[in-house]
């Protein structure tokens, strides 16, 4: 038996995806595994800080593996590979893991802005900390 906190921040930034560059208001959550009688998983208001450094240097830019130039003030950020969801979360992991012992799962949720949502998680098979 685990218990966990999972902490969450919304920012904004583009990526490119199928040659489109458009942007999303994003939530960006990291959810934290410890022992069931621990005193405190993870500090919340550290959680949400390392999560909104990660971010951060995204705003004003849009992600994309292939420069377009500017776009709509947005100045690009060239990623190895396509900006996906996908990709993103699992940067999102890669950049915060060392941070964050226990992390059990990072997901990125697209806002709601429209009539739609997505959410793309990525979680980790850790076994109990008992």
């Amino acid at each position: 038996m685990n218990l966990t906190i999972t902490a969450a921040i919304h920012a904004r930034w583009g990526h490119r995806v199928d040659g489109l560059i458009h942007t999303h208001a994003w939530t960006v959550e990291a959810t934290v595994a410890g022992p069931a009688d621990c005193d405190k998983v993870f500090p919340a208001d550290d959680l949400e800080t390392i999560l909104r450094e990660a971010v951060e240097p995204w705003a004003g830019h849009y992600l994309t593996h292939e420069d377009a130039g500017e776009w709509k003030g947005y100045k690009p950020l060239v990623w190895e590979r396509e900006a996906t969801v996908e990709e993103t979360v699992r940067y999102l992991w890669k950049h915060i893991e060392e941070r964050v012992p226990g992390l059990t799962e990072v997901a990125l949720v697209e806002a709601t802005e429209f009539d739609r949502c997505r959410t793309v998680r990525l979680s980790s098979c850790a076994q109990s900390l008992i």
